[in-house]
């Protein structure tokens, strides 16, 4: 039997081909070698499986995903079900990771016990691998915590945690199809854990057209996924009055694009029931946008 790692990556992946095999080789060059990649292959039908099948590595783990058409969360929840080591690192299927960034954050973890999760800055890129803008994240708990009540400025492949951690809070949560993993930095906080933000550059993070985190905001579940993420954050402490505004102007925009959602997929009862309730909760924000988005509406139609 092998030695239980240090570190488990997980990944899922969906007709990956394109990118899979220069993030694999990211992951094969990291400077920290005491891993496992654990792989959700989610159902694709390109050449995803013989990529994985052609990788002369014993630290590698394939899991088929039992039926097509799982969400991101399915897949998330059965890579981390597969994990073992220590801690947990999140590989995404098109990004790359800087040849340090495990070393680093595994570092870090072990530096502070009481450390949850650490983040790290990451650079777009886009899908012929020209880089672009970097971004640095709130590296502190207090600013990410007030970042976010409005929007999330992390990107979940820099994401390092101890697993320990993520078991105490259910790891990632199980009524998020799309949000699981902001669910995931919230929790931690509100059980007590310290994420922190490393200024490095970890990651180099591709941005390219039909990716799971630029899908429509007015698919019905990624809707009610923003809007009960943002109720959730909304519970953190120490939150500044000027990012509480923000929250309850998101929340309010959030609310009324799932009601908007329901009703596009003629589920008019529970449409209409999350406007009343969206309305009555925040009149003043959720009328505002609800008068945008009508205006936005009637305008495309003429």
């Amino acid at each position: 039997m092998n030695p239980v790692p240090t570190l488990s990556v997980i990944m899922t992946v969906f007709n990956g081909d394109a990118f899979l095999q220069e993030t694999l080789d990211g992951v094969w060059a990291q400077t920290f070698t005491d891993f496992e990649l654990v792989v959700v292959n989610n159902g694709s039908t390109d050449g995803t499986q013989a990529i994985l099948d052609a990788v002369d590595d014993a630290r590698l783990r394939v899991i088929q995903a039992p039926a097509r058409g799982g969400t991101f969360g399915d897949g998330i929840r059965l890579a981390y079900a597969h994990a073992c080591g220590t801690y947990i690192a999140v590989q995404d299927a098109d990004d790359v990771s800087l040849p340090t960034r495990f070393e680093k954050q595994v570092a870090a973890l072990e530096a502070n016990g009481s450390l949850g999760l650490v983040f790290g800055a990451y650079q777009d890129m886009d899908a012929d691998g020209n880089v672009d803008v970097v971004h640095h994240p709130p590296g502190e708990q207090h600013d990410l915590a007030n970042a976010l009540q409005s929007h999330n400025p992390l990107a979940h492949s820099t994401y390092m945690y101890r697993k320990a951690a993520s078991d105490q809070v259910g790891g990632y949560a199980g009524e998020y199809a799309y949000g699981p993993d902001f669910a995931l930095v919230v929790r931690l906080m509100k059980k007590g854990w310290g994420v922190k933000g490393l200024d490095d550059v970890v990651l180099k993070l591709r941005c390219h057209p039909g990716q799971v985190s630029i899908a429509s905001d007015f698919s019905v579940m990624r809707a009610h996924d923003a809007l009960y993420l943002f109720r959730e954050a909304s519970g953190l402490a120490g939150i500044s009055p000027q990012a509480r505004r923000a929250g309850r102007h998101r929340i309010a925009k959030c609310a009324v694009q799932y009601a908007l959602a329901l009703l596009k997929e003629g589920r008019v009862r529970e449409g209409v029931k999350q406007m009343l309730m969206g309305l009555l909760r925040y009149p003043l924000y959720g009328s505002a946008y609800l008068v945008y988005r009508l205006a936005f509406q009637k305008g495309r139609k003429t």
